[in-house]
């Protein structure tokens, strides 16, 4: 992490007695929020909305059955008791899977969709940086600080928004 903190104050360094101009920007931002991300965006927020709801109902199906066991346990066996435990830990299982599983779609939805954005902004970014004349630009998360003058996201939104 130092040699990372490092490699930046030396770019940094070297860039400001260089750079006659530097930005910062946060392209994956700048894509989410133009026209045509919001709108690329639509059909996976609804995928994961739906994902969402399923786990949702999965989860209150978990929860009614723990209840069920819980009002159950003084009239059942021991051994019927620890069976529909059992059953009841499965399900946990199946439930906290299933939650991983749909996180993990949606962070993959989430990068196809930055993805097949990523020459819209790549275009728009180019011509900025020709317009403005800039030296240099910063992922804004790499940045230890930038004036807010600095940050350029949301004029690459507005040329992203004005070429498509």
């Amino acid at each position: 992490m130092k040699k990372i903190i490092m490699a930046v104050f030396t770019l940094c360094l070297i860039s400001s007695v260089h750079a006659t101009e530097v930005a910062v920007i946060d392209f994956r931002a700048a894509l989410l929020q133009s026209n045509i991300g919001q709108e690329a965006a639509k059909e996976p927020k609804q995928k994961v909305a739906e994902m969402d709801a399923r786990l949702k109902q999965e989860q209150e199906e978990l929860e009614a059955s723990a209840e069920k066991l819980k009002r159950e346990e003084l009239t059942l066996s021991e051994g019927e008791f620890n069976a529909r435990r059992k059953v009841l830990a499965e399900q946990q299982n199946k439930v906290r899977s299933m939650g991983a599983a749909m996180q993990r779609q949606a962070k993959e939805l989430e990068q196809q969709l930055i993805q097949s954005l990523t020459p819209q902004g790549e275009a728009a970014l180019k011509a900025l940086i020709e317009e403005r004349k800039l030296d240099l630009v910063l992922n804004r998360q790499v940045s230890l600080y930038a004036n807010a003058d600095a940050d350029i996201t949301n004029e690459l939104v507005a040329r992203i928004n004005k070429d498509n």
